[in-house]
């Protein structure tokens, strides 16, 4: 019986590690606010909706997503896409100020930029 509790405790605390370490490898950033410098639109589901930033030389929108220049991206498919690419179209056209979060996507060996969601100010 005492084999049986202790692993029945091990498993429960390995449950635990990885039920707190889960949120950490999806964790979402704040790179920073921004003025976008352009805007490219792609097929639907090929990063569709890119945010170029301006004048963020060797930085990207999230750890070791792209740079030079740094982007990030919205996919057709993604909850709420419409609306954020017209508040984010809005945005570029009225030269304000974004500050995005983002998450870190890994495809083919090399990490993007998804935004999650954004504030635009003056």
């Amino acid at each position: 019986m005492l084999k049986a509790s202790s692993l029945m405790m091990a498993l429960a605390g390995g449950i635990l590690i990885l039920i707190t370490l889960i949120p950490l490898a999806n964790a979402v950033e704040n790179p920073g606010p921004f003025k976008i410098r352009s805007i490219k639109v792609a097929q639907p589901q090929n990063f569709h909706f890119r945010v170029i930033a301006e004048a963020l030389p060797d930085t990207w929108l999230c750890n070791n997503g792209p740079k030079n220049p740094a982007w990030a991206f919205i996919n057709e498919s993604d909850p709420g896409s419409k609306g954020m690419m017209s508040a984010l179209l809005t945005a570029y056209a009225s030269k304000k100020t974004v500050s995005l979060v983002t998450e870190g996507v890994d495809i083919g060996g090399s990490r993007f930029c998804k935004i999650v969601e954004f504030e635009i100010s003056g």
